[in-house]
């Protein structure tokens, strides 16, 4: 029984629990205009009645097409928490370590944890990987700082990844909310994450891909039990790349609310906004605000899983929302 994955509890997230929760939520990063119309439309009309086409190759190739590679180019998943269990199983035998630039989004850690390979934390990236790296973890931008690297940067570091023999993992769950966000470059050990939900206000369906070399997207399609993705979220990612207008009318206002948000919240605490809709806000106690507010129906992100048990991480809501925020804020924190 010792070579069973050990038992661990859920990784920390922002969003529902247990507990109903009617108030207001700032602890979710997604598109407040959400969810888009054209996306729902497409999930609701799917056929749930018939079991979809197994190999999702009429949504792999529109995906593909739309990217520019090749279908065999091309994952599907429910959810990017999937595909990034599916990563630690196939790419990081017990011992390896995952080396991430800032802290890892939780259920990443988790599955490296399930597969009992170490983590390593930096917030500078080493020239040389450490000994034993096989995959290395990149938010594009991170949650919850904000930071991003350049284009070349990336290249680089795929190029490292490359000699040491270790898949780059770049998570580009936010990056359709930066306007001026560089597009990672191929490469054979680059993985791109895509998580649309968020940006389109549609995280309960759950759509998720990756976009890698065949070589890597066939030892993740090996791990999928069959009929992994159901037809309404096969149905919302064969319509996106049609349907980016409710991108380009809302993702504007949604970086307008939140920088005048990180100006407001400025008064409080200091502040750590870099264009994404979320933002930090140094509150002292974290937990306690967090707490107190949750008194009042509105939830924020305690950021303790993150190392930063002195910040809370709020995301935009739209502009009514954001100033009742403020209201509770000053009985709170004064």
């Amino acid at each position: 029984m010792t070579g069973l994955p050990p038992l661990l509890p859920r990784a920390p997230h922002g969003g529902p629990t247990a507990t109903p929760f009617r108030g207001l939520d700032f602890s979710v990063n997604s598109n407040p205009y959400g969810p888009n119309p054209e996306l729902l439309r497409a999930a609701q009309q799917a056929d749930h009645a018939h079991y979809p086409d197994p190999t999702y190759q009429a949504t792999r190739a529109r995906l593909a097409a739309w990217h520019g590679v090749t279908p065999d180019e091309i994952a599907l998943s429910v959810g990017a928490s999937d595909l990034l269990h599916r990563l630690a199983r196939a790419f990081l035998p017990a011992g390896a370590t995952l080396l991430s630039l800032h802290v890892p989004f939780g259920e990443l850690a988790r599955a490296a944890q399930l597969q009992r390979g170490q983590i390593q934390v930096v917030t500078d990236l080493p020239e040389h990987l450490p000994p034993h790296t096989r995959l290395v973890y990149v938010g594009h931008p991170h949650n919850p700082t904000g930071h991003r690297l350049s284009t070349a940067a990336l290249l680089h570091l795929a190029q490292r990844c490359e000699g040491a023999g270790a898949l780059l993992i770049v998570d580009e769950a936010y990056a359709p909310f930066l306007p001026d966000g560089a597009v990672p470059p191929r490469h054979p050990n680059l993985l791109r994450l895509q998580s649309p939900g968020k940006a389109h206000g549609l995280v309960g369906v759950r759509p998720a891909y990756a976009i890698a070399a065949p070589s890597v997207i066939a030892k993740l399609e090996n791990l999928a039990p069959a009929w992994h993705v159901p037809a309404g979220t096969d149905a919302l990612l064969a319509a996106l790349p049609d349907a980016q207008a409710f991108l380009h009318t809302t993702l504007p206002l949604v970086q307008q609310h939140a920088t005048a948000l990180a100006a407001t919240l400025r008064e409080f605490g200091a502040v750590r906004h870099h264009g994404t809709p979320y933002l930090l806000l140094h509150v002292g106690h974290a937990a306690q605000v967090t707490q107190a507010l949750l008194g009042h129906d509105m939830r924020v992100r305690d950021c303790a899983s993150y190392g930063l048990p002195d910040w809370i991480r709020v995301s935009t809501c739209t502009p009514q929302e954001n100033d009742a925020l403020i209201t509770r804020l000053k009985e709170v924190i004064r």
